[in-house]
């Protein structure tokens, strides 16, 4: 069963698609289609974890284990993979370390290893007499490939943007950025020669990088680079505007988390929607979005995304329409 297949799947076994950033409550989101016993629900299946994942390393890594912030879970994070491990051998078959960061701004070449991959996943569930759902961090530069390709149902995962990063900002500990900046800093260097993103990443001067994850991020951090919040704040918008002007033409459905913490009637309205196209039952009622205080960090949030916006106009790149002006709160 092909790519060609999946795309004719019969709506009942649609694959539904969840595509964010970085602490957009994606886990949360992902967690709620989970606990639908009609879904088989993979955790970042772009993430680096799953090259050396093992059944005792699925079974060690909990969301208890670590300042995760997520909801509890009832199981580990990669359960769902467990059953496609080989013995005596680690790694998700068809799983590759690029996938990670290098591939996620999508090359000439196009999207086969990935296409290839996912396509175990969704026959897997498909199988079983479930719908896959795919709960990506690492994938909305490449949300308009994988629904060319394998068809299925997308969610775009939005949340408030200067949140965001003070989410990701908060996991600094004794290192200058913390892995969710440092991923940003990271894609932007690793994206497709002359692309806009590779273009930005040269103006802000980051040190040549060796090969390998764990590798760049040591190099990234241990390098002659000074970092600041400015810094820091440019790199993830860049990635940001980016990521959504390629994701949101894919989307069958934009989920404002927000408005999802907010409002009952919007998680009402949620429910509903996903009910109608995808046919399953997902309840938000205990969602939950923290804040943290803008007032906190000397940056100038508008005038950093102006910025950015333009640099990136004027290196070729077809970014959305110009939002009202950026906000710091929670809304």
């Amino acid at each position: 069963m092909g790519p060609d297949a999946l795309r004719q799947s019969p709506k009942h076994h649609t694959a539904v698609f969840l595509h964010a950033g970085w602490r957009c409550a994606s886990t949360y989101v992902w967690s709620r289609f989970r606990r639908n016993p009609q879904t088989t629900s993979f955790y970042e299946p772009f993430g680096e974890v799953l090259a050396r994942c093992s059944s005792k390393r699925i079974q060690r890594v909990t969301a208890q284990g670590w300042d995760s912030r997520h909801p509890p879970l009832l199981l580990p994070y990669a359960e769902e993979y467990r059953p496609l491990l080989r013995p005596l051998l680690k790694g998700v078959p068809g799983y590759r370390r690029e996938f990670a960061l290098e591939r996620y701004f999508p090359t000439r070449k196009g999207l086969a290893p990935e296409v290839r991959y996912l396509s175990r996943l969704i026959r897997h569930a498909q199988r079983r007499g479930t719908h896959p759902v795919l709960g990506f961090s690492r994938s909305l530069a490449r949300a308009p490939g994988l629904k060319s390709e394998l068809g299925g149902y997308h969610v775009l995962l939005r949340r408030n943007p200067v949140q965001q990063w003070l989410s990701c900002r908060s996991y600094r500990a004794e290192v200058p950025l913390s892995y969710f900046e440092s991923c940003h800093f990271l894609i932007l260097a690793l994206a497709p020669a002359d692309s806009p993103a590779h273009r930005f990443a040269r103006t802000l001067g980051l040190p040549p990088l060796p090969r390998g994850l764990p590798q760049q991020l040591r190099a990234l951090q241990g390098g002659p680079l000074s970092f600041s919040d400015e810094l820091s704040f440019r790199a993830f918008t860049a990635v940001r505007l980016l990521s959504y002007a390629a994701a949101e033409p894919a989307a069958d459905l934009v989920l404002d988390i927000d408005r999802l913490g907010l409002s009952p009637q919007y998680r009402d309205a949620m429910h509903a929607r996903i009910r109608a196209d995808v046919g399953l039952s997902i309840d938000f009622d205990d969602c939950k979005v923290p804040s943290h205080d803008p007032a906190r960090v000397a940056v100038d949030f508008a005038a950093v995304e102006r910025d950015v916006r333009e640099r990136l106009a004027s290196f070729g790149a077809d970014l959305e329409p110009m939002p009202a002006p950026i906000q710091a709160g929670g809304t």
